[in-house]
């Protein structure tokens, strides 16, 4: 691996010169892997809790932004188009629009921060990741938050759509660091 890739994010770096169809691989497989990550829930009301963000953030921690963001946006893309790849198999425009949609639009905004972030110089250090990943599970509850108090009101969106999330959201970063820096050691030394 040159100087110049080890400041890619590794599974970008990995996928550099590659043929096109790695990279559509790397996006299939990604968005597969978030949808499998939503099938791991806690039904909760008015939105479950799932591994997503845990997907989430290795995702975007070990790809970079653009990859990170073109694996979101097809995962994204196949849910609308009605393939079941959201939490509790849901499909169609519906949770588009319904209760998890600030959480989906967080998911593709945390994606590409996250991606930038952990591609710059430093970003890939535990402190970087951590604070990195925590920024990303705030942004998300904040979506998800100002989408749900338009229907439900900020206090009864935050008790139902932020408060319960706030201990798994600490949970999933610390694990979503170790398997970043452990995986993406291994791939930079490939």
């Amino acid at each position: 691996m040159t100087a110049a890739a080890t400041l890619r994010a590794p599974l970008d770096a990995l996928l550099a010169g590659r043929p096109l169809a790695w990279r559509v691989g790397a996006v299939l497989a990604g968005s597969w892997l978030l949808a499998a990550s939503s099938w791991a829930e806690v039904p909760m009301v008015p939105v479950p809790m799932t591994l997503q963000t845990y997907a989430l953030l290795v995702i975007a921690g070990l790809s970079g932004p653009r990859l990170a963001l073109e694996i979101v946006f097809v995962w994204l893309a196949q849910a609308a188009m009605g393939l079941p790849l959201l939490a509790d198999g849901a499909s169609g425009l519906a949770p588009f629009v319904g209760p998890t949609a600030g959480y989906l639009a967080g998911f593709l905004v945390a994606a590409g921060l996250v991606g930038w972030l952990a591609a710059r110089p430093g970003g890939r250090g535990w402190r970087s990741l951590t604070l990195s990943f925590l920024a990303a599970h705030a942004l998300i509850l904040l979506l998800g938050l100002a989408w749900l108090a338009v229907g439900l009101g900020a206090t009864a969106a935050f008790a139902g759509g932020v408060a319960p999330f706030l201990a798994g959201a600490l949970l999933k970063t610390i694990l979503a660091v170790a398997t970043v820096k452990l995986a993406g050691d291994r791939i930079l030394t490939t």
